[in-house]
């Protein structure tokens, strides 16, 4: 139990209250943050032995530290999610996330789930208790040699079972990302997809630097555009970075790993998931947009996924042209055979041809276009895309050259697999 911490930790408790954020956005999320903080041990400090130092170094790091993790998502989700819940301390037991994960997903709010604390195979630590994921062990019965199976099926996967209890049979969570930061919190992927998680990351062994990883890859993954999978990447080779000429973590362990080795990040589910998901169309779904001549970048709020087909099909009467009256030059989205004028054309197709191309960001900034992603449309089309990014669609022509285009195209998206 905490000493001299214990003052802090009710603080922090107290404040683990919803926080309605206000924002334009058109999609209902909850950003939850689960922290466990009331051992007197520290998450931050598990690579340091025992005794005064690691005393030391907890009392900062509780009184101070996790306190500004609780800031830090807070702030984070300030204009990007409507509702925070700060589950820290005292606060971050089962029966609470229970209670947030039914509240949330009765009111039509998508779950994000923050998960900061210790961990141990197939085990998170709460508060004075542990959510522990499916395990089977095998028991030989001594005498007769006979195997016997059981399956304990842990506290995560009940989470479901205990909701429709309470709320009906068909009662799901709106559970979509889970991030542990937790010692051998990938242990537990499957059961959090098993209740409905769409995506769940952790370290499959210890986690050695949960900072500044924890800071890179929510910034990756809601600040950044970033698939999951390319956050948890990405944020896990950042922190390397930081780590590496930290004393001891080059060294080989007994496992044969060094801690900058063994610490890793995996990501399970819809390892393609972003914040922006509503971006990402499903099977069968299709989004009709219309792309302006006259503007160099038509962003339809379209996720292109790698290895996904899509068709694009523009309105069969629609035109647009190119040039001033009478002048112009009228064409479907196929557009025409270019001049000696025409060169410095966006891509090689025709003129006025319906180009798509990909953007790491949803906006036009030159510094988020994908180099060589572009690819011809015309009327229509069917495309497996070569790689991820969000697209833009554009009439061929002269960056410089859209002040007399005018007129538009309907085009219609829809994912096929």
């Amino acid at each position: 139990m905490k000493t001299n911490r214990n003052t802090i930790a009710k603080l922090i408790a107290a404040s683990a209250a919803l926080i309605t954020i206000s924002t334009g956005s058109a999609v209902n999320r909850t950003l939850i943050l689960l922290q466990e903080n009331n051992d007197g041990n520290s998450y931050m400090t598990d690579a340091l032995p025992a005794g005064p130092t690691r005393d030391a170094a907890d009392a900062i790091v509780d009184s101070f530290i996790e306190g500004g993790e609780a800031a830090k998502f807070q702030t984070l989700a300030l204009g990007r999610y409507q509702r925070f819940v700060n589950l820290s301390d005292a606060a971050c037991t089962r029966a609470n996330l229970l209670a947030e994960l039914i509240k949330q997903s009765k009111e039509g709010h998508v779950v994000d789930l923050a998960i900061l604390g210790h961990g141990s195979p197939e085990s998170l630590r709460l508060n004075g208790e542990n959510l522990t994921g499916q395990t089977t062990s095998t028991l030989i019965n001594p005498i007769t040699g006979v195997r016997s199976t059981f399956t304990n099926t842990g506290s995560i996967r009940t989470l479901l079972s205990d909701a429709r209890a309470r709320e009906g049979s068909t009662f799901n969570f709106k559970l979509r990302l889970v991030h542990m930061c937790n010692c051998f919190g990938a242990t537990t992927n499957d059961d959090w997809l098993a209740i409905g998680a769409k995506t769940s990351v952790g370290a499959p062994l210890m986690n050695w630097m949960p900072e500044p990883m924890i800071t890179y890859f929510w910034d990756d993954f809601v600040k950044n555009d970033k698939r999951a999978i390319q956050a948890a990447s990405d944020s896990l080779a950042a922190t390397r970075l930081v780590w590496q000429f930290v004393p001891g973590y080059n060294t080989v362990q007994s496992n044969g790993l060094t801690k900058l080795q063994e610490t890793q990040q995996v990501a399970a589910g819809n390892v393609n998931l972003i914040f922006k998901d509503e971006y990402q169309l499903a099977l069968n779904q299709s989004r009709t947009v219309t792309v302006q001549a006259s503007q160099t970048h038509n962003f339809p709020a379209v996720y292109l996924v790698a290895g996904q087909k899509y068709t694009f099909t523009s309105g069969s009467s629609d035109t647009w042209q190119n040039g001033i009256a009478p002048f112009a030059t009228t064409v479907n989205a196929n557009g025409y055979t270019p001049g000696p004028m025409d060169a410095l054309r966006r891509h090689p197709a025709n003129m006025m041809r319906l180009i798509g191309e990909r953007f790491t960001r949803p906006n036009s900034s030159a510094l988020n276009f994908i180099g060589g992603s572009g690819f011809s449309i015309g009327r229509s089309l069917t495309h497996t895309a070569s790689g991820h990014g969000f697209l833009n669609l554009y009439a061929n022509d002269m960056i410089g050259a859209y002040a007399d285009n005018s007129g538009s195209i309907a085009v219609t998206i829809k994912r096929v697999e």
